[in-house]
Order: structure tokens, then sequence, then C-alpha cells
């Protein structure tokens, strides 16, 4: 079996056009529409470990982390058996080909047990070139770029030398996946991880493709803005226009590239028996419906209406919210050998569930402490026993918190003293009632399914205690 597994950071579902089309607009995503039409398409995947990091490990290792319902920001532990090690013990090679440097670079090592990786470097501030010729320069005001100065000078450096479009990060992670394939397409067996930090900020693509959505724009350039508010931080909007059009930019630049490795299947002779399967680790925000009013994806914001401004602390006290469904709900397409027709599939899936799919597809068992269940049955048609009746997601790092979601509600509860919240997303997308007195039997319904999750991973009553769930 061959498998591919295709990751896009921040990617929004609204911005694959099998899913829609945001409210300012169609995006433009011809390959994974092709894609799609021979694929499972699954209409309610979401996020479980939030953000970047949490995620990758949640489908490395298919469970939470030790003690913890949700993984946090690190590395994996000597103890922690990811499958990429497990497909090892069965005689598959791995490899991971990545540009999301902040997943390999220490103290993270999540690419430690496949049989070989390789970075594609310079994403966002990796340091990997000195160059006293480009100048600092800030196209906003300092503390609406979401990095330090100095992180800023180095996304500045490390982007001068481009000419052509195969210099930028996405194209270049695509390029390197593709001669990979030519070197190993005759392996009976194989996993690639092809993995890009693309449409993560800064939105920075060639500008034949921002011209597809705003061309002879004159006005300031929102690159990597600072998260928060966007009112508070004085965008306009036209100004919000723009920023909608660059990171729209970049899903196409993706989509283009993830056609160039879809044709090199073909090309190769092994698109009829190789499984893709592409997704995100979560979206992001751009003060639409559901947005609650942010630029981009944190839970909490600061007093001044700024969360990530310029590498300066917040200001507290923080106000916490939960995550947008913008964020949390993600694209997740596969495609296995012998599908010819698209099929929408309904159940509510997680990241864990991609695992045991993977470890499955290989004829590996899969360990008791994987969380997740095959999707194979689903896509088999076959009625299975385990849908979720709602999604259960979160962060076990800095302000704590789970939250539930099943497509009509969103319940959050924080470890601490905060209490809890309960929003109808359908009448209330951007979470400014909060229901949870008025309607007690739904946020109890619902804090069932993340209390069943919990235990499942061995936290006692005593822990589950801490979320302020009354």
């Amino acid at each position: 079996m061959r498998v591919i597994y295709v990751m896009a950071d921040s990617m929004r579902r609204d911005h694959v056009s099998v899913y829609g089309c945001p409210p300012w607009g169609s995006i433009h995503t011809p390959s994974l529409e092709r894609f799609a039409a021979s694929a499972a398409v699954f209409d309610n995947a979401y996020i479980g470990s939030f953000p970047t990091v949490p995620n990758r490990r949640d489908t490395l290792l298919g469970h939470g982390d030790k003690g913890l319902p949700f993984n946090r920001w690190r590395g994996l532990d000597a103890d922690e058996v990811t499958f990429p090690a497990l497909l090892r013990e069965r005689g598959v090679p791995s490899m991971l080909i990545t540009d999301t440097q902040n997943n390999v670079n220490s103290p993270q090592n999540l690419q430690r047990d496949y049989s070989a990786w390789a970075l594609n470097r310079g994403q966002e501030a990796d340091r990997c070139w000195l160059d006293d010729t480009v100048p600092l320069t800030f196209p906003v005001p300092k503390h609406l770029i979401r990095y330090a100065e100095a992180i800023w000078h180095q996304v500045l450096v490390n982007r001068a030398h481009r000419r052509h479009e195969r210099d930028w990060f996405a194209p270049g992670t695509y390029s390197m996946a593709m001669d990979w394939l030519e070197k190993n397409h005759t392996r009976e067996d194989f996993f690639l991880w092809v993995d890009t930090f693309d449409p993560h900020e800064p939105w920075d693509p060639p500008q034949h493709y921002v011209d597809l959505y705003d061309p002879g724009y004159a006005g300031r350039i929102f690159e990597a803005p600072s998260y928060g508010l966007r009112k508070k931080m004085g965008i306009t909007d036209r100004e919000l226009t723009h920023i909608r059009a660059r990171y729209a930019a970049e899903v196409t630049m993706v989509d283009t590239w993830f056609g160039h490795l879809m044709k090199k299947l073909e090309v190769l002779g092994i698109a009829d028996d190789t499984a893709v399967i592409f997704a995100a680790d979560h979206g992001t925000c751009f003060d639409g419906p559901g947005d609650m009013g942010f630029i981009h994806k944190l839970p909490w914001v600061g007093a001044d209406g700024l969360s990530v401004a310029g590498g300066r602390k917040p200001k507290l006290p923080l106000r916490y919210t939960p995550l947008s469904q913008n964020a949390t709900r993600i694209p997740l397409m596969i495609h296995l050998p012998g599908m010819s027709r698209q099929k929408r599939v309904r159940p509510i899936v997680q990241p864990w569930d991609v695992t045991a799919t993977i470890l499955e597809l290989f004829g590996a068992s899969v360990p008791e402490n994987v969380i997740g269940k095959s999707l194979l049955p689903l896509l088999a048609g076959k009625k299975v026993a385990w849908h979720r009746k709602a999604a259960v997601l979160g962060s076990s790092g800095n302000g704590s918190f789970a939250q539930i979601m099943n497509g009509t509600w969103s319940y959050t509860a924080w470890r601490g003293e905060r209490g809890p919240a309960l929003h109808h997303m359908v009448q209330d997308p951007n979470c400014r009632r909060n229901s949870v007195t008025r309607e007690p039997r739904v946020a109890a319904r619902l804090w069932k399914e993340a209390a069943a999750m919990m235990k499942g991973q061995g936290l006692d009553e005593d822990w589950l205690e801490g979320y302020q769930i009354r």
C-alpha cells in the first residue's frame, strides 16, 4: 500500500470549493475540486488538539498528552509510540517532507520516527540565512505585525532571494515531494507526509495569485497582521478585503501545487493504487460571519483587543472566547484506490481517526490507547456504532479549555475560575449570548461527550472537576 498524507496549515474549510465558499466570494481551488470528484469528502471533520504542533501530535500518536485530554506544544518523549514507528515494525518506509519548521526544530522532534525526513527551510522566522543587504521595513505600524522586529526581519531575509514560483515555500515543498516520488514510486509500500505551512501567514504568494482576487490594490498591505479584533486594530474594510484576497491567493497557490503532485502520480503510473488524504490542522478568521470580529484564531484576547502583536505580551486581563467554527471545522478528503465517484461522509470525525485509518490501510493493528477509529468502514458504506455525537477539542496549554461541538451547539468549559459558555452556532454564530443557564440539558449532554473522551484516556473525576462546568 502507498499512502500520501497532505497537510495544509490554517486552511479554512469554506475556501475549498467542494465545501462552498466564504460570504465574500468564490475561491479558486480546481485541483482540490478534481480530487474530491473521486474521494470521500468529510462534511463534519473537526480539529482535536489546538493548534499546530498539538495537532500533529494528535495524528502521530492517536491520543492526547500524558495525563491530559489534549496534546501540548512539545516534542515526543522517548516512550511515546507514533504510527511511523508502528509502520517501521511492519517494514513500511515513511518519509516526511515539510516546510512547517516549528514541528521539527528543537525542541520539537516530530520527525523522530520517520525512515527519513526533509525540511524545506526558511518558513516564518527559521534562522536559515543572514543577509545584511535586506533592509528592515514595516509595511504597517509595528504593533500591527504579529512578529517582533528581529523575527520580522528574518522573514524578510528568508524570502528576499525569490525569483521563480518554485522559490516560494509550498511550491518548493511540493517539488521536493515530487522528486522523492520519482525515486521511490516503484516501492510497493510507503507512507509520505507532505506538510506545508501555507496558507498560514505570512500571506506573501507570487503577485499573480493575489491579482486573481484584488488586482491593482494600492493600500496598506497586511501580510502577517497581529491577532485580535480587527476594528480595534484600525484595519479598514478596504484593507480587510485585501487581507482576505492575500489569504485566498495562498489557498490557490497550495491548490495549484497539490494539483501538480496529483499529476505526478498519474505520470508515474501509481495514481490508481495510491491512497491520498488531504487535511488541515485548523482554520482561521477574517472578521466574517462566525469570526466574532477576529483576525486569526486564538481563544483569548488582551484588554486592548490584541493577542499576538509585535511579539509583545498581551495586556491583562485576558478575555477568553470559544474558538470560531471557521477555525475548528476543517477540510478532510480521502481517496482510496478504486474510488471513481465522490462520497459525502456526514459523521463527525477528528484527527485521531486518521491515525487509526492509516494503520488499517497498512494492515497494522491499532493500539488500545488510540482514541480514534478507522474511517475505512464509513468509506465502505457500513453502519458503525462509534459515530461521535459531538467533536471534543481544545487545549491543554495556557488557558486550558475543552470545547464540544455538534454542528448546532458549541459548549466551552475552561479549567480554573471561568464559568462555561454555551452558544447556538446557527442562531448565534458570533457567540454573543451565553445560553448555559437557559439550556442546562444541552450543556450537560455535550459535557458528557467530553467527560467520556477524557475518562477514556485515564483522567479521573478529580481531574475533571477542574473544569468549571456549572
